[in-house]
């Protein structure tokens, strides 16, 4: 599966999260994303991984200590990781752009159709 089925899989997952969890991990990945997109290099988003700590931030921002809060992301990636997995075991791509393409020919373009099934 491509880098944008995951992401939408993984999207679906997170959403369904409880809500503490989700704030929790959508917290820190904005934050993460902010860092990157500032960041030219790997070794400059360690770096800024390291100033900002945003762990540290998250575990002030929710009232628990940094090992709590750490233990408790930990779980949630698992928990995300294992349910993709699962998703992806039950998925099933099928390429439907032949057919597609006898109704509608000229205004295609190239354009492939799949068919995600789980």
């Amino acid at each position: 599966m491509n880098e944008k089925g995951l992401q939408l899989l993984a999207k679906g997952i997170i959403a369904r999260l409880p809500q503490q969890k989700r704030m929790m991990y959508q917290y820190i990945e904005s934050m993460e994303d902010q860092l990157a997109a500032k960041c030219e290099t790997k070794e400059q988003f360690l770096f800024s991984l390291v100033e900002e700590a945003p762990y540290e931030q998250g575990a002030k921002l929710f009232g628990m200590s940094l090992d709590e809060f750490t233990l408790i992301m930990k779980e949630i990636e698992d928990e995300i990781n294992n349910k993709l997995d699962q998703k992806l075991k039950n998925c099933k791509w099928i390429d439907y752009t032949d057919k597609i393409q006898l109704h509608n020919k000229k205004h295609l373009g190239g354009t492939k159709f799949f068919l995600l099934t789980m």
